[in-house]
């Protein structure tokens, strides 16, 4: 290392070098390097990927190394891995970086085994393609992965998140439209995204194929897509003549709506540069770092014995984390409900249409120009005095003084004017004729406007105007926070039980606004109110169409309660086994494949790492069509644990579905759940109780009975073939059933109950052999 300046891989054309990346200027760190590529001519070598951001190595003894096994392996000066490819990749000759800025391993037939373009950090490179597992993540001083990220949402849409522990949100494309008004489709299958050499960028959610063009589209120009510090994605053209940057497109135009730059209770403001400012009441919390935000002079005690007031600020929001959304309600009723709830901060009210959105958090503040009058009402001590205190506002659009607002109602008065010039000292003689004629105009005016308004109303509802209204409705009511109230008058007291489990009892209810839910009692939960809301805000990013949608939950006193889809089939369980209707082959094949599908997801693309350990058919709903939808999924993160997964697969779990490293005290992982897949496999198959299937009275032997099934099985598949496969298909199917999708679904089911955890696949493989099969049967 310290001829670092000399160990440099570089591209056959000269574009890029790839080698130890010196950070100490840059951030004056001493003796501090990344292994990374970067553009050769650029003035400040810009990094495009690093193996190793946010844990550098020192200058001595640090080195690179393709190994024996095939893979690249980077250490530090005693020894300690920090990085390697980390898969086996037999017959490897050599590492080539190619003049697409990718580093390559390449084998003795010059395939590529291995190569960066599949792990991107901040940057995306003309050719190089982002997929559904793949993103970009925004990097911080000392190389650290930030919070932003570049991804594809769990709607298909290429999006730019803010994801932090307690707050996750998407700010571009723009939240307040319908994906339709961002030219955006909706749910594409399809997930993938990249850079051309003309700095053309093309995605498969953007509407009638309509790319990102840059300002300076042509040939020859070398480019790169960046996820900035700030959250802000760009496209950069290299000037070669002097090596700087310049930007040909950017994804949002407006800093201010990027959120978590100004951290929580700190709001974005123009001036007429965008810049950060802590409100009245508040100081920043700690000087220099604005990610962290504001925090309170004088909390606010939960006690009830504190009066308390509200500062209101013109044309300002805090985006997000709404607890309610309440219409067509005076100002006074909104001030009631903040003040009346110890968990309300503030409240958003749109004068004009009464909408009144009280907030749990104060994040994402911004002002901003806005067609609707927006007015951010914070809550502070009465006993605090901020008259004086300078309102941050932004100085690119006109705004009425704020100030702090004592009074329960605010009553603007507004006199009009008139000055009307005479003619010799006289009135003209038509003006009262005209006058009235005036008058009459606009009282017969506001009648019509006044019919068409209550008289259509439905028929307004349909159309464009109330279009963005309705698409709000749709995205807040996807989680929120309920009143104990609203859920048993949905229940009409806990009236209607759907069932109970070792979690809690559940209920159907219908809603204010007519949905029909699940609500579940939950018992046994010990955390605090503050944990148990964390942990509801995880579960709550949780989106598949093959997961149970969680809506809301309630926090009351010691009640818990969650908020869930109904899903109108019932159970699995009780479709295969107890119900008259038949499920017929292809519909078997379709709840399998969506079963993998919804725990793929949890295992592999959530933010949020997440373990079923409870799936069994009681655990999977059919909706109308009979798509399967998990359920439970977030349970085991909600129930009583002290925090160790060992502790976790005791308090959960189904004998005959459970995996053998339970009863072990083995470290639970996502196999478990691959395992009790297996199970449900066989049963889907069979149409029987894997009870019935092995035969077993004590239940403590149901490992060994299952194991001695599993070779059986092995045997009659691989010498007895279609006829055994026939026996042991549900006898009520008959011959209608597919041989190669039975076939595969057995064997899948012997490989997910492998004893040895590490020889089971994973869901991801596991969807892949699926969807191969079905493809090949279509």
């Amino acid at each position: 290392m310290t001829k670092y300046e000399t160990n440099i891989l570089q591209s056959s054309d000269g574009t890029f070098s790839c080698g130890f990346y010196n950070i100490t200027n840059t951030y004056n760190i001493t003796s501090a390097f990344t292994f990374s590529i970067w553009y050769s001519n650029s003035a400040n070598k810009v990094i495009v990927w690093s193996a190793n951001r946010g844990r550098p190595v020192h200058s001595r003894r640090s080195e690179i190394t393709l190994r024996k096994d095939g893979n690249i392996v980077l250490t530090d000066y005693d020894g300690t891995v920090v990085w390697q490819t980390d898969g086996k990749f037999p017959n490897v000759r050599y590492v080539q970086l190619l003049n697409t800025g990718n580093l390559v391993l390449k084998n003795s037939s010059g395939n590529i085994v291995w190569q960066s373009f599949d792990s991107p950090t901040d940057t995306l490179l003309p050719t190089q393609r982002i997929l559904a597992t793949t993103k970009l993540v925004s990097t911080t001083g000392l190389q650290v992965p930030s919070h932003y990220t570049f991804r594809f949402s769990d709607q298909s849409i290429l999006s730019l998140i803010y994801d932090d522990t307690n707050v996750s949100g998407v700010y571009w494309p723009d939240p307040d439209y319908q994906y339709y008004e961002n030219n955006r489709n909706l749910y594409n299958s399809t997930r993938i995204g990249s850079l051309d050499d003309y700095g053309e960028f093309f995605s498969s959610d953007l509407a009638k194929h309509q790319a990102r063009v840059a300002s300076d589209r042509s040939l020859g120009i070398k480019r790169r897509l960046t996820l900035d510090y700030d959250g802000n994605l760009r496209l950069y053209s290299l000037n070669n003549s002097d090596g700087t940057w310049t930007i040909s497109w950017i994804a949002q135009p407006q800093t201010c709506m990027t959120h978590g730059l100004c951290g929580p209770y700190g709001i974005c403001h123009y001036s007429p540069t965008p810049r950060c400012s802590c409100p009245p009441g508040y100081k920043m919390r700690n000087p220099g770092n604005w990610t962290q935000g504001c925090k309170p002079i004088v909390e606010i005690a939960c006690d009830g014995k504190q009066n308390v007031t509200f500062l209101q600020l013109r044309n300002t929001d805090f985006w997000g984390s709404d607890q309610q959304r309440i219409e067509k309600v005076p100002l006074e009723v909104c001030w009631n409900t903040c003040v009346s709830d110890c968990t309300c901060k503030g409240f958003q009210y749109q004068e004009g249409n009464g909408t009144c959105y009280p907030k749990s958090f104060l994040f994402n503040g911004r002002t901003y120009p806005t067609p609707f009058v927006r007015t951010m009402y914070i809550k502070l001590p009465s006993s605090l005095d901020v008259s004086k205190k300078p309102i941050p506002q932004s100085s690119i659009h006109d705004y009425t003084p704020s100030g702090l607002d004592c009074d329960h109602v605010n009553t603007i008065t507004a006199e009009a004017v008139r000055n009307m010039n005479k003619i010799g000292g006289e009135e003209p003689k038509w003006f009262y004729f005209y006058g009235f004629i005036g008058v009459f105009f606009i009282v017969e005016v506001f009648f019509f406007a006044f019919a068409w308004f209550f008289v259509l109303r439905k028929e307004m509802r349909s159309s464009e105007v109330w279009a963005a209204e309705e698409g709000y409705r749709v995205m807040t009511s996807h989680f929120r926070m309920y009143s104990y109230r609203e859920l048993v008058k949905a229940t009409e007291r806990f009236k209607h039980e759907l069932g109970w489990g070792g979690s809690g009892v559940v209920y159907k209810g219908i809603l204010d606004d007519d949905r029909a839910v699940v609500i579940k009692k939950l018992e046994n939960v010990t955390q605090n109110r503050e944990e148990f809301q964390d942990e509801l805000h995880v579960i709550a990013r949780i989106n598949h169409m093959n997961l149970v949608r969680i809506y809301g939950f309630c926090l009351e006193r010691f009640h818990r309660l969650l908020v869930l889809e109904y899903v109108e089939n019932g159970s699995l369980a009780n479709v295969l086994f107890n119900s008259k209707v038949l499920l017929d082959w292809k519909q078997r094949f379709n709840i399998a494949l969506g079963v993998a599908k919804g725990l793929a997801y949890l295992h592999h693309e959530c933010l949020e790492w997440v373990i079923h350990c409870n799936l069994k058919p009681e655990n999977i709903l059919l909706d109308e069509n009979l798509e399967p939808k998990i359920a439970d999924f977030g349970l085991a993160k909600l129930l009583s644990r002290s925090g160790s997964n060992q502790n976790v697969s005791r308090a959960r779990g189904t004998i005959g579905y459970i995996a053998p490293e339970w009863i072990s005290g083995l470290p639970i992982t996502a196999k478990v759940d691959v395992y009790s897949y297996g199970v449900v496999l066989l049963e889907l198959v069979s149409g029987r109780r894997a009870f019935d299937l092995i035969i077993v009275e004590d239940k403590t032997k149901v490992h060994e009975m299952l194991k001695k099934f599993i070779k059986m099985i092995c045997y009659r598949l691989d010498n007895e073939k279609s006829l055994w496969l026939a026996e042991f298909v549900d006898f009520r199917v008959g011959d209608e059933f597919n041989y190669l999708q039975a076939k595969t679904l057995v064997k899948l089911a012997v490989s997910c109950l492998e004893e040895d955890r590490k020889k089971r696949p994973t869901m991801e493989s596991i969807v892949e052999s699926l969807l191969s099969v079905d493809l090949a049967r279509s």
